[in-house]
């Protein structure tokens, strides 16, 4: 039986137990099966929607009458051991579960509304596991970038970028990449998303007073030769990556920040000082997820040649090198194997900015983050645009996704 079949029989519209334990299983195994990120039980004036996150895109799933609601929310508490009688306070938890011999790992979020509770469990892909460097998409140029300072003996990596960016997949790729016996890497994280062999992952626990300094300081009288900070949030957290990088540690660590340049305003703007910064940043990154073209429905664009000018005279500007043959670019169209999206997957655009002599100087004399940007293209940094715009040239992604996802206009 379906999902769909499943939740308009009687005994969900009844909101009978048994019935609402099944109904659970079947929406996590759907949204596993969908490739979705998140799945939304949301509730309305009149009924209750379930809706997943496919590609960074929200899509409908299913519309359940009101009464099976609370029922449902319980079941989906219970599975991630929280409060059932609290709806009051917003309650984070995880469900650990086996269906049909198949491993599921969720995050739980339930916040109270007007209209009721809504949950969101995020969903951890035990199937496909974590790509390696070489899956996500880097052109040769990036990963060069990437993996100079990843040998590094010491300094601070900081990978940037919205949340549901990929930056965590980014970064324990990375640190899978550089993980050998020899060395002691170990992290600090809120929470630990994925178990990364051959290295020790904490995770933090505020009510236990460990939080990220507490953890870190831990860490650092632990032999560490490798750290990873799940995330910079305070100056605190701050000071201590960069005191790790200076006594002599590679630390890897996530920041929110919407350009690589801007990472080092970022910084500044929490109050590390900026020859601390030049001294230990060795790489700024940033990134986006666009989503990949159906290859059985995607079709030729058609642009005007005003558009084309445009285009090409603002990815030159940020780094990327037209090509002499004028490129063929591609759109979405949908068909039935997209699911009419005319995308399936998502990949990275990126950015890399080194810290090399000129950029750590302009970073020591606080230049503005235009300016920094406007070094490190010259010297060969590609944008997420330019990015963006080679892999559109490529056919893997379309020129409309790109200029969505980083909300450009030409």
């Amino acid at each position: 039986m379906t999902l769909q079949e499943h939740a308009a029989s009687e005994s969900v519209l009844g909101a009978e137990e048994e019935a609402l334990v099944e109904l659970s299983a079947k929406i996590i195994e759907a949204a596993a099966a969908d490739g979705a990120s998140d799945i939304h039980i949301n509730p309305t004036p009149r009924e209750t929607t379930v809706r997943f996150r496919i590609d960074g895109v929200l899509q409908d799933v299913l519309t359940l009458p009101k009464n099976v609601h609370d029922p449902l929310l319980t079941r989906f508490k219970a599975m991630a051991d929280l409060d059932t009688s609290n709806r009051r306070t917003v309650q984070d938890g995880r469900i650990l579960m086996n269906l049909r011999g198949q491993e599921y790992d969720l995050r739980e979020n339930v916040i109270p509304s007007v209209l009721g509770e809504k949950a969101t469990l995020r969903l951890l892909d035990k199937v496909r596991g974590l790509p390696g460097l070489e899956r996500l998409g880097y052109r040769e140029e990036d990963r060069k970038r990437l993996e100079s300072p990843l040998r590094a003996p010491s300094g601070v990596i900081i990978f940037s970028g919205p949340s549901g960016s990929g930056k965590t997949t980014h970064a324990y790729a990375a640190l899978q990449h550089i993980a050998r016996p020899e060395v002691n890497i170990m992290t600090i994280e809120d929470p630990v998303e994925y178990s990364l062999p051959g290295m020790v992952q904490i995770g933090v626990n505020k009510k236990m007073g460990l939080t990220f300094p507490v953890g870190l300081r831990g860490i650092l009288r632990s032999d560490p030769d490798i750290i990873f900070v799940g995330a910079i949030r305070d100056l605190e957290t701050a000071e201590l990556c960069f005191q790790a990088a200076m006594t002599g540690h590679l630390v890897m660590s996530q920041l929110h920040a919407t350009t690589a340049a801007g990472v080092i305003e970022r910084l500044l703007d929490m109050g590390i000082e900026p020859f601390v910064i030049s001294q230990g940043l060795i790489l700024a990154s940033a990134q986006r997820l666009v989503r990949v073209l159906c290859k059985d429905c995607r079709e030729k664009a058609k642009y005007s040649a005003k558009f084309l000018s445009d285009l090409r005279k603002r990815a030159e500007a940020e780094g990327l090198i037209w090509p002499n043959k004028p490129p063929v670019f591609y759109q979405a169209k949908g068909c039935e194997k997209c699911r009419k999206t005319g995308h399936w997957r998502r990949i990275a655009v990126f950015e890399m900015l080194p810290m090399d002599h000129e950029i750590a100087c302009m970073t020591a004399a606080r230049a503005s983050v235009e300016e920094i940007r406007q070094a490190a293209i010259k010297k060969g940094m590609t944008t997420m645009f330019a990015d963006g715009i080679y892999k559109a040239m490529t056919g893997e992604i379309s020129v409309e996704e790109v200029l969505r996802v980083l909300s450009i206009s030409l």
